[in-house]
């Protein structure tokens, strides 16, 4: 019941209207356009996998209401959100656990991110999920016939998000079932190798139906931004936390988005780490350590492979911590010496991170909503008679025309090779307002 609780008032915080009426993002389009009812030529990038797209395939293969879209999304979320912090059933006590939810669940990041469809959301569910699962497999809390392919179906939906996933997300538990003696067990590994299995099987067949072959996407995933390189992006990331929630340096980075709310994110910070030193002499030490390691693994690959800010992206870090910063919680109230102040500070903890997050997400989601102008930018390209065939370079666009779109990295002489028309069947022309289409010779 304290799950329950938690997972509908997550519910209604993401039924608002601020997010209920957020319009579809850029990256929102390529996962939902193989599915969506609209038809247009808009592509994954190849990079990218199509789980997200198959959740909210249900809906969008049969409207494109987009209020009919973010109630569904938030359903699975909120769904979603209870099924993953179930798999720590047995490890924490729920009501411990229903803090953990509440912590993560007021983020204004993942209010923002549940409503919409993008696969960082669910692979900070998939490893918090997998994370307990894993858990309670080695430690012989649930049988292995049951927990063995609720393990595989968990790492399923991480890699189906993207396949490297499989290093950013699911690198600890892999190496904790390598390496810790105690959690060495043959079935578990391969429970977790098949389902990425299976999560990289959509993935390569996606290749030769839609990209030429297995070899031509990984080319392709090669040229999209940023190159694989070593970044050290540490301070972006937190600097992006109160937003802009997309942050490319130097152009867009320029100041600190509300930096008196990076003082509850420190807050927060701190509260983890004592939820670390508290496990650390309990029953729940072992949990706890690979909590904190998942935490730090995400947080230090961003960092360190990708240059630009996006707080969506440590999602996964963020459900670890508020495990470890429910332990804390849970202490303060129970077991600190100074009894009455420990409450009062969870209390104001809980209660500042409820209200200020809610504020930084009416702030962004302001913020995104004025920066997606796409229907009326594709309004005045239908205006000037832009009509399907037709290729243009915005694929936020291209999806609301019935165009075709190049990929971020891809360019426009490979998507137009692969139409009915081939790359010669094409010429440019240049709009009135200055718009490049191409249209059928």
């Amino acid at each position: 019941m304290w799950l329950i609780l938690v997972a509908v008032a997550f519910l209604g915080a993401e039924l608002t209207p601020a997010l209920l009426r957020l319009p579809l993002g850029a990256d929102e389009i390529t996962y939902i356009a193989r599915t969506s009812v609209r038809v247009s030529g808009v592509m994954l990038p190849p990079v990218h996998g199509q789980g997200a797209g198959l959740l909210a395939a249900p809906v969008t293969a049969f409207t494109d209401s987009l209020t009919v879209i973010r109630i569904w999304m938030s359903l699975l979320s909120a769904a979603g959100l209870f099924l993953a912090l179930f798999s720590w059933r047995g490890l924490r006590p729920m009501w411990v656990l229903a803090f953990a939810g509440l912590i993560l669940a007021s983020l204004a990041i993942t209010q923002d991110s549940g409503v919409q469809v993008y696969p960082d959301w669910w692979g900070a569910l998939g490893v918090l999920a997998l994370t307990g699962l894993f858990l309670r497999a080695v430690s012989g809390r649930l049988r292995l016939r049951v927990v063995l392919p609720l393990i595989a179906f968990a790492s399923l939906v991480i890699v189906l998000m993207r396949p490297q996933n499989i290093v950013f997300i699911m690198g600890p538990a892999i190496l904790a079932a390598v390496l810790v003696p105690g959690w060495r067990n043959p079935k578990v590994l391969l429970a977790m190798a098949t389902g990425a299995a299976l999560g990289c099987l959509e993935w390569v067949i996606g290749a030769y139906v839609w990209y030429g072959g297995l070899a031509t996407r990984l080319h392709e995933a090669a040229q999209e931004p940023p190159p694989l390189s070593l970044y050290f992006s540490l301070v972006t990331q937190g600097k992006v936390l109160n937003g802009p929630w997309y942050c490319i340096p130097p152009h867009g980075c320029s100041g600190w988005a509300m930096p008196g709310e990076t003082v509850w994110w420190l807050a927060f910070l701190g509260v983890a780490v004592l939820g670390l030193w508290v496990s650390w002499r309990t029953a729940a030490r072992a949990s706890a350590v690979l909590a904190a390691a998942t935490a730090v693994w995400v947080i230090a690959l961003y960092a360190f492979l990708v240059n630009f800010g996006a707080p969506r992206y440590i999602l996964p870090s963020l459900a670890m911590m508020a495990i470890l910063a429910a332990d804390a919680i849970a202490w303060l109230v129970t077991e600190a010496r100074w009894r009455k102040a420990a409450v009062a500070f969870a209390c104001v903890f809980l209660l500042s991170g409820l209200i200020s997050q809610r504020f930084v997400l009416q702030h962004e989601a302001g913020a995104e909503s004025s920066g997606r102008p796409f229907q009326t930018e594709a309004a005045k390209l239908r205006s000037l008679g832009v009509r399907p065939p037709c290729a243009i370079w915005s694929p936020s666009i291209a999806y609301y025309v019935g165009c075709t779109a190049p990929w971020t990295g891809g360019s426009m002489h490979e998507v137009l090779t692969r139409t009915p028309q081939g790359a010669g069947g094409w010429r440019k022309e240049r709009l009135a307002n200055g718009t490049t289409v191409y249209v059928p010779r």
